[in-house]
């Protein structure tokens, strides 16, 4: 079995950010997650306020996921 993540949407390979975002913005309790581009369109914002997000949680260091 392979340790690799991919969306469930479209079956891209996530990173550790697409992870750790829908983690914070939809379930910590998730097993299954979405790329970026698939959560942006299930939120009806895309992907730009997410990657901002990401961003803004990196920085301020306030949020374990992101560390």
């Amino acid at each position: 079995m392979s340790d690799r993540r991919v969306c469930f949407t479209c079956g891209e390979l996530l990173r550790t950010d697409d992870v750790a975002i829908y983690l914070k913005l939809v379930s910590r309790a998730a097993r299954e997650f979405q790329c970026i581009g698939c959560l942006g369109e299930k939120l009806q914002c895309g992907r730009e306020p997410i990657e901002q997000l990401i961003r803004y949680y990196r920085e301020s260091g306030n949020c374990v996921l992101f560390r």
